[in-house]
């Protein structure tokens, strides 16, 4: 059976690197990011934390020197891709055995622990730490898009047919967001206790068009 080397892709350029050992261990977090207060929390992204993996290195038996094998890792953190100012180092992927990370190497730790008579390092334990960097399709996926409203910050002295005009592009669905955030009272929107809360607005393809709807206009600020 053919032993499978975790490999370091780079991304931008298509070159893979082979590690020479495998990790005898690894470690993947992700955390929930959200937004909201206690009873209106409403999820933003999940977010994957920065992955560290530790690789070693062993040139003895060769005599050679270990650094030659360490430099295409140190290189990933070269600015390379890009125009000026603008250059970011390669994104790059790690994977080995169905696991995969991708981003950016943020941080590179060399530890040198055997050496030949001349000073030449032959063995070296690496700690190669990867940000996460997403495509922006990947970005809009994690981010839960597709299942979670948009949300408008309530301010002193805003309207719900106001809203509706501004966030649904038709003031007359203020009554949509009215039941969606359980407001039983629309004139008296918004009470002090509502300010600086969240609310939630229905995607405007699931509204239903009804002349009812249309009939009620502006009546949640047509009194004030």
């Amino acid at each position: 059976m053919t032993l499978s080397k975790a490999i370091i892709k780079n991304i931008d350029t298509g070159e893979q690197i082979e590690v020479m050992y495998n990790p005898d261990q690894y470690t993947s977090s992700s955390q929930i990011l959200y937004s909201g207060r206690a009873g209106t929390l409403q999820f933003d992204r999940l977010e994957r934390l920065p992955f560290t993996v530790k690789l070693f290195f062993d040139t003895y038996e060769k005599g050679t020197d270990v650094r030659a094998l360490i430099k295409p890792i140190a290189a990933l953190q070269r600015p390379t891709v890009g125009e000026g100012e603008k250059r970011r180092p390669p994104v790059c992927l790690f994977s080995w055995g169905g696991f995969s990370y991708q981003g950016i190497v943020s941080q590179l730790d060399q530890h040198f622990t055997m050496f030949l008579s001349t000073g030449t390092p032959v063995r070296a334990d690496l700690t190669v730490t990867f940000q996460e960097q997403l495509l922006p399709s990947e970005v809009e996926k994690d981010a839960g898009l597709d299942n979670c409203p948009k949300l408008h910050l309530v301010k002193v002295g805003e309207r719900l047919d106001a809203i509706a005009a501004r966030e649904l592009g038709d003031a007359s669905a203020w009554l949509w967001i009215a039941r969606a955030n359980n407001i039983d009272d629309p004139l008296r929107f918004p009470m002090p206790e509502q300010i600086g809360t969240l609310l939630a607005i229905p995607d405007a393809a699931d509204l239903p068009k009804s002349d009812a709807l249309s009939q009620g206009g502006n009546a949640a600020g047509a009194d004030r």
